[in-house]
């Protein structure tokens, strides 16, 4: 394994794209979780270095559902203005909370672009990628086991690598949440397969990415109290793993074995998920807040089915809010943490990239949510390729996750994961290697 500046620079971008609790949280708030706000202009200048610069079909659609929600926060600005003859909503000014909002989208884009055009130009060294992605992969290894160690202990871990240095009793790896770890870890388990089979790395690589994945997953289900992760476990990794299994000719032999394994973790998967959910539904702020958020989303979907972009969002999602619980609708759960969204537009959301980017973008949200992830995710369900498996695992708990309980503003390591998939689905286009 040979450590030179692609791998160096592979890492450092996964390593920024992974740590989503920067201190720099504290100095200029949500977009400075991540450094890769503070790598964005260098990622810049690469993309305008380059002779030409390719955008692809994905980035094209990217590009034009973001200058569609510039063009509606426009008009709802407007429209927001006459509604209240002021520019103000809880205590802050639209103008600044919507052009706050507009840069995750356009930070976003850069790292997509970078992370599409760096593995194009350097696509012959493509073991680089993998390499970078196995050290990862081991540091995410060392770093869990130690973090479960610690778990149960006073003694808060490594408390300097976090925006709030209190102890935290889940594991959360470099993110402020545990509901934040499920895709970094998924992706770090699937897509180190992928690539190391791509490669055709040595035996060592392949045993040890092997063994490294197996123990993320099972170390993290056996401790997890996430319950968005919980259940799309159950729906989507177990399921396609399974199937993956069935039609790989080498592991066939084992089937009946592997279902035994696979019933018993469904199984324990599905009794922690039941004893969290009874335990928490209506003590558990989560619940009340997920299902009135969403509830409200739709409600302002219903009003504006063209969106109402970023500026009409901070408007009318408080009000709409407000509304659904004043007349009770969900007053069986715990709403404490969902009121405190109607005296701020600090961390206003619903808590799901799919329904908040409903509100944003409307219809035209919908028609990009298929053009960008559905059609993405069904052209590899074509790829005769078995590998593709470790691809296509990832991208439907992405999607999924994004529906259920996470949002993509600082989930850089999902933006990176995207643009890697953009380019191996061209590559895999033109070659097919043999099934396993």
């Amino acid at each position: 394994m040979a450590i030179n500046k692609q791998v160096l620079i592979y890492f450092v971008v996964l390593f920024a794209a992974i740590y989503q609790d920067f201190p720099l949280y504290n100095l200029i708030g949500e977009i400075g979780r991540s450094p890769i706000f503070l790598m964005a202009p260098l990622m810049l200048v690469y993309i305008f270095s380059n002779k030409r610069i390719g955008i692809s079909i994905y980035a094209q659609h990217y590009i034009k559902y973001l200058l569609y929600l510039f063009l509606i926060s426009l008009i709802f600005l407007v429209i927001s203005y006459i509604h209240n003859d002021s520019f103000e909503v809880l205590d802050e000014n639209i103008i600044v909370k919507t052009i706050k909002m507009s840069i995750y989208p356009i930070i976003i884009l850069i790292l997509y672009q970078f992370v599409y055009s760096y593995i194009n130009n350097n696509f012959n060294n493509i073991t680089n990628l993998f390499t970078a992605t196995y050290l990862i992969q081991l540091f995410l290894t060392g770093y869990i086991t130690l973090e479960i160690y610690f778990l149960k202990k006073a003694t808060i871990f490594l408390p300097f690598l976090h925006s709030l240095p209190h102890k935290y009793w889940r594991v959360r790896l470099l993110t402020p949440e545990e509901s934040w770890t499920g895709t970094i870890l998924i992706l770090f388990i699937f897509m180190p397969v992928f690539l190391v089979n791509y490669v055709k790395a040595t035996k060592f690589f392949k045993t040890t990415t092997y063994i490294m994945s197996m123990y993320l997953f099972f170390s993290y289900v056996l401790v997890s109290e996430s319950k968005g992760f919980l259940l799309l476990a159950l729906l989507s990794i177990l399921p396609l793993t399974f199937a993956y299994i069935k039609k790989n000719k080498y592991l066939k032999g084992l089937l009946y074995g592997l279902i035994i394994v696979f019933v018993i973790v469904g199984i324990f998967v599905g009794i922690t998920l039941k004893e969290i959910i009874l335990d928490q539904l209506t003590t558990s702020g989560t619940f009340g807040t997920r299902l009135s958020s969403v509830f409200t989303s739709v409600v302002v979907f219903g009003m504006s089915i063209i969106g109402v972009g970023w500026s009409g969002f901070v408007n009318y999602y408080p009000q709409v809010l407000e509304y659904i619980l004043e007349h009770g609708y969900f007053d069986q759960f715990n709403l404490q943490e969902i009121r405190s969204y109607l005296s701020t537009t600090k961390a206003l959301s619903t808590k799901s990239e799919f329904f908040d980017q409903l509100m944003y973008g409307g219809v035209f949200y919908l028609y990009f949510f298929y053009q960008f992830f559905i059609k993405r995710y069904l052209q590899l369900s074509k790829k005769q390729n078995l590998d593709v498996y470790f691809l296509r695992i990832p991208l439907a708990f992405m999607i999924m996750a994004g529906i259920v309980y996470i949002t993509f503003h600082v989930k850089y390591e999902l933006w990176f994961f995207l643009a890697m998939l953009d380019v191996f689905q061209q590559r895999l286009k033109t070659k097919e290697p043999d099934a396993a």
